[in-house]
């Protein structure tokens, strides 16, 4: 028992001796009263204990109750006599080091734990730490944008401080929510903290120590996080990570390996992996997921026509498998980045062929291409085509339309389309807002400009970004 006579942090002996078989916590008090009686106890080491004691949720049963015997074994060598509670247990003159340079703080503790003791008729309720309220807790907070990254690594540290790991399905909901958590003023980067938590987590593997169980589903979660975090490389490790655990792949995380792939710019693998590789991997490739995912590189990198041509290949291996709006409006987006418009619109009559209906985010894609290309006509012959079928324009088909109309001077058709848009209860964004004032001013309507930005500062309506 060497180490009781150590001065190491009480979170080190902690950390010894919650992997026992015994209560965590009993274990815990039983170390500190060995310290408390061989002299080597400090003051803020014996309150950590005890704040400990106070944020534990399980009632442990009142025969291990291991408080009395911290509180005999501080009283026993504490402090001389006149300065301890009448009702305290007999005490010897001094207390040994270190506690003994300071009767007061010796007093105060011995005050704190007869008062905790006095609690209730017996003893009182030990609660132990929960992972599971934690991180529920801590989720919620993700999700209001309110969690700080003190608060995770402080949560971990409390983790890493008891002897039962949070449920795998708890932690992945936590990093889930941190990986798609968008900025805010107590956590600027959801993604980036995830994986500096799950850093922890494989360094305290190495050491012996199970924080959480992991599964496919956590590694999957992890590489989308590098994937928002502009890491693709580190999402490739992680990959590797996983492979070297021998669990079983799936769809879902080789679809996730081919992104990191495509973000890393490493298309052509992404290519060969989904063609040629994925027997090697264990699984076969998800159409809804691999082959768009692939497509969406090849676009990104200016090929649009290979990821047709991709996308088309699958139609005829596949048999009854048909291509859906996702596919479509991938690629139909990626030939107009590249400003291949006619290419984009046949390819959206032919989905149609296809009775494959076009969503918002086609029309979208297709009509701000068309006003770029200062094809006003057939901006609004699609825009009439998008009422036909029944797809209501969103707040980007309104910010791209009256930005449109605004950049070629059609100022009178940008306010139309402003009032119908402030009908539905949508907002302009603020690169639009300056597009529609610079069209005024250009048109020599300086007075209207000038209303229309006094009218949103007298509201309290800031353009939204």
């Amino acid at each position: 028992m060497a180490h009781l006579h150590s001065t190491e942090p009480m979170s080190l002996l902690l950390l010894h001796h919650l992997h026992r078989p015994s209560s965590p916590l009993v274990a815990a008090f039983a170390a500190a009263t060995m310290r408390a009686r061989a002299g080597t106890l400090c003051p803020d080491d014996a309150h950590q204990l005890l704040d400990e004691l106070l944020h534990q949720a399980t009632p442990v049963p009142e025969h291990k109750h291991p408080l009395n015997d911290f509180l005999a074994a501080l009283a026993g060598g504490a402090v001389h006599r006149s300065h301890l509670p009448s009702a305290s247990p007999q005490p010897s003159a001094i207390l040994p080091r270190p506690l003994s340079q300071d009767g007061l703080a010796a007093n105060a503790l011995i005050g704190r734990c007869r008062a905790m003791s006095s609690s209730s008729p017996t003893s009182p309720t030990l609660r132990v730490w929960s992972p599971i309220a934690a991180f529920s807790a801590a989720t919620a907070s993700v999700h209001k944008g309110t969690l700080s990254a003190e608060d995770a690594h402080h949560m971990f540290d409390k983790l890493l401080r008891q002897a039962t790991p949070v449920p795998g399905r708890f932690l992945n909901a936590f990093l889930a929510a941190l990986a798609r958590a968008p900025p805010s003023d107590a956590c600027r980067d959801g993604p980036a903290l995830a994986l500096a938590l799950f850093n922890r987590v494989c360094r305290e593997e190495e050491e012996g120590l199970q924080v959480a169980p992991l599964s496919g589903h956590t590694y999957n979660i992890l590489m989308d996080c590098c994937c928002r975090a502009r890491r693709p490389d580190l999402g490739l490790a992680i990959f590797g990570l996983f492979l070297r655990t021998g669990m079983k792949t799936n769809p879902i995380i080789v679809s996730t390996f081919l992104k990191c792939l495509c973000y890393a710019k490493r298309t052509d693998e992404a290519v060969d992996v989904l063609l040629r590789r994925m027997p090697d991997l264990g699984c076969a490739p998800n159409t809804f997921f691999s082959y768009n995912i692939v497509a969406k590189g090849l676009c990104d990198d200016g090929r649009s026509q290979q990821a047709l041509d991709l996308l088309q290949m699958v139609v005829k291996q596949g048999g009854t498998c048909s291509l859906g709006v996702v596919s479509y409006t991938t690629v139909i987006d990626g030939f107009l980045k590249e400003g291949q418009v006619s290419k984009a619109c046949n390819l959206f009559h032919g989905m149609k062929q296809q009775r494959v209906m076009p969503n918002v985010v086609t029309y979208t894609s297709i009509i701000g291409a068309l006003f770029k290309a200062r094809a006003v006509d057939k901006a609004e012959l699609f825009l009439r085509q998008m009422l036909h079928d029944g797809v209501q324009p969103n707040k980007l088909t309104y910010n791209i339309m009256i930005h449109g109309y605004s950049s070629l001077g059609q100022w009178k058709e940008a306010s139309k389309m402003l009032k119908e848009m402030k009908s539905q209860g949508l907002t302009l964004n603020i690169a639009t807002w300056n597009s529609l004032i610079t069209s005024l001013h250009k048109h020599g309507r300086s007075h209207e400009a000038a209303g229309v930005f006094h009218s949103i500062t007298a509201k309290c309506q800031e353009p939204q970004a």
